[in-house]
């Protein structure tokens, strides 16, 4: 089995062991070193650094002579380097033996089998491609909460019309991952505090949210935030991650002059390219007297229940309130994109980045590419945002249905 096998595969787990089981008779000798583990995460999760651009979407771990398991790319980022390019990859790991989970560490080798070793098994052993189809909405097991199927494939990330820290645009692929249908409310974040004997947030008053904000976002600092998700057997999302379940798929469609031309579905909002005040809690719904009677008679200017707008400024997922409401924490350090030529004293490992705008934010603030930063004076103090979070599709959550 080689390097065709798709990022839907990787989850399959009966078949995972047919493989580990014909990788484990072969020396890490027939392999080529292709990358090497950057770091590791506690979700699974790994960073490695590749020198050229990843052509595989599964490649093997090998630790010394031994191939102990397999990873496969989620996704990856191009890095400006005086040696020529580089790849910073991001990717799930499954080992062949849990035993060997102490030694998947940082400098370990990823390889693909030699081009003769290739050739030798792929002549006695016929290829065949698995696509795996899951589930459009699942409930996670830990809290309780729907999630919403973001499907394999690509989508435009960046934006060369907005800020500078958005650029430069550009088509990036991702793997089917789940997110949260709706920001984490203060109900959620309270069943975390009472499962896991965890430290109320700053925002709720005596220790306990209020019962008229139990369906509003949560508030809460990054650190808080990962605590929750980690709890939650979760991660919060990556910036790409984010910004595909609020942006939609590239959709190929037809110029006005009849040629072919591509898109990001919903360009600036989730719900479409043009700003409508009635679909988000942001600074122009409350200003605008036609808009909102209902909401703006049971509610004052502020935070919204999570629910609010679901159906109007829902996604091309089907995810609520990606514009407006309460910012949202992602995964991702406040850096410059790969290939982007904007300076900021800001970049660095110091700031995490928000996603969404506020409900007090302009049009132009909640648009699905705008960045914010959060994390002042530290990321256990700032509590700026509320957050949803994600996670990779697991076995249960295949739709042997097809539906």
């Amino acid at each position: 089995m080689n390097g065709r096998i798709t990022k839907r595969f990787f989850l399959m787990l009966p078949l995972m062991a047919l493989l580990m089981a014909a990788a484990g008779v072969l020396s890490a000798r027939n392999y080529d070193i292709l990358a090497k583990i950057e770091s590791r995460r506690k979700d699974r999760l790994l960073t490695l650094r590749f020198d050229a651009k990843p052509a595989a979407s599964s490649y093997f771990i090998l630790e010394g002579e031994r191939v102990i398991g397999r990873i496969t790319v989620i996704s990856f980022d191009e890095l400006p380097s005086g040696r020529g390019r580089m790849y910073r990859v991001t990717a799930t790991y499954l080992l062949e033996k849990q035993a060997d989970e102490a030694l998947v560490r940082a400098g370990l080798e990823i390889g693909l089998r030699s081009e003769a070793e290739r050739q030798t098994r792929d002549y006695a052993e016929p290829q065949k491609k698995e696509t795996l189809i899951y589930k459009k909405a699942i409930v996670s097991p830990i809290d309780g909460r729907s999630m919403m199927l973001v499907p394999a494939g690509k989508f435009v990330f960046g934006s060369d019309t907005g800020d500078r820290d958005e650029t430069p645009e550009r088509i990036l692929e991702l793997g089917d991952y789940y997110i949260d249908k709706y920001e984490v409310s203060n109900a959620d974040y309270l069943a975390f505090v009472h499962a896991a004997n965890a430290a109320p947030p700053r925002s709720w008053k005596g220790g306990l949210p209020e019962s008229a904000q139990l369906q509003l976002p949560v508030l809460v600092s990054w650190m808080e935030a990962k605590a929750y998700a980690g709890w939650a057997h979760k991660r919060l999302p990556a910036e790409m991650e984010w910004e595909k379940a609020a942006r939609g798929p590239v959709v190929e469609y037809l110029s006005e002059k009849g040629q072919s031309a591509r898109q990001s579905g919903p360009l600036a909002f989730p719900w479409g390219p043009d700003f409508k005040p009635d679909r988000a809690n942001t600074m122009e719904f409350w200003e605008d007297p036609k808009t909102g009677g209902e909401i703006k008679s049971s509610f004052s200017r502020g935070i919204l229940p999570v629910s609010a707008f679901e159906g109007l400024g829902d996604s091309a997922y089907g995810v609520v309130n990606m514009a407006g409401n309460a910012p949202e924490w992602t995964a991702d350090w406040y850096r410059a994109y790969p290939g982007s030529r904007f300076a900021n004293s800001r970049f660095g490992t110091r700031f995490k980045v928000l996603r969404g705008g506020a409900w007090f934010s302009g049009r132009e603030e909640v648009r699905v590419t705008r960045r914010q930063v959060g994390g002042m004076p530290n990321l256990y103090s700032d509590a700026a945002g509320g957050f949803r979070c994600v996670k990779s599709p697991a076995l249960l959550d295949i739709d042997s249905g097809g539906n």
